[in-house]
């Protein structure tokens, strides 16, 4: 014992282990079941991270539960904020289902949703968003969509501040599913020069960039309108990433444009396409098909 070194009871205890640890796996229950039976994981059902709803034409339910799918999912892309944007679909009887004015668009729950007639009056008394006005536009001008979904998309909304138009004919996919993406010119939120302004592009094509407001988009259901929500704000964010490389975005020339929508046939794609008649934009096209 060193002499310098102060004794205490610590020294008496014998070390707990001297040897090797022992092995993790016993050797006499080795690749053997533990219990009566082997065990097996239990069966998980696929996880969506999306739209979980399916929703048939006349199931309001199921309807009810989509907007609010399709909400929390513009809210989570940042197509919208807080009370911001809004969604509606229509039922066979030409009523509609919308989002409530005032609800927080990211945690909707189907409460929220109000049935109105064709022209937007709630059937029960309820407030629904302000700017159903504009959604009856649509239904007005469209009798074959059956949804509409509004947002205010970060990038598609910045090209309209700066005032450069995403109509241009540069992306083949954007040409041949929905054609381009025309700006209408500014009106004032939740008035009628909104929906006034609305019309004549939206009878046209599927999806028009309100300026220094949102996005606007119509289809056969509400994942077809709001897909081309996601169309509209990644085509923004291709044009900003083309322009911060190497300045200005040309155009396919007429030609190509036209060979483009030739192959729709092909595709079997049959949706509207507003350069199939004039997109409205051809003052801001370096390359119309259809000049006047």
């Amino acid at each position: 014992m060193n002499p310098m070194r102060p004794t205490s009871d610590i020294d008496d205890v014998p070390p707990t282990n001297t040897g090797c640890p022992l092995p993790a796996v016993d050797p006499a229950l080795e690749g053997k079941p533990l219990g009566a039976t082997p065990w097996s994981a239990p069966e998980q059902p696929p996880q969506r991270h999306g739209v979980l709803t399916q929703a048939e034409p006349a199931d309001k339910a199921a309807l009810a539960q989509q907007i609010c799918d399709v909400m929390r999912i513009m809210y989570q892309h940042e197509f919208v904020v807080a009370n911001d944007g809004n969604v509606s679909c229509r039922l066979p009887n030409g009523n509609l289902l919308i989002t409530a004015s005032g609800a927080l668009k990211g945690y909707m729950t189907p409460d929220q949703v109000i049935e109105c007639d064709p022209q937007g009056n709630a059937l029960d008394g309820r407030r629904v968003t302000t700017e159903v006005k504009m959604h009856v536009a649509a239904y007005q001008e469209r009798p074959d969509i059956r949804a509409v979904v509004h947002g205010h998309p970060i990038y598609a909304i910045a090209f309209s501040l700066a005032g450069i138009s995403l109509a241009g004919c540069a992306i083949p996919e954007i040409i041949v599913t929905m054609g381009s993406i025309p700006t209408a010119p500014y009106a004032t939120p939740s008035t009628d020069g909104l929906p006034d302004s609305l019309r004549k592009f939206l009878s046209k094509g599927d999806a028009v960039i309100m300026e220094r407001h949102g996005v606007v988009c119509v289809g056969s259901d509400l994942i077809d309108a709001y897909k081309k929500m996601e169309m509209v704000e990644h085509t923004a964010k291709i044009t900003h990433a083309a322009r911060t490389l190497g300045g200005n975005v040309t155009p396919l020339p007429p030609t190509e444009v036209k060979t483009l929508l030739e192959t729709r046939k092909e595709l079997g794609i049959y949706t509207k396409n507003n350069l199939c008649d004039g997109c409205g934009a051809r003052e801001v096209c370096a390359a119309p098909l259809f000049p006047d």
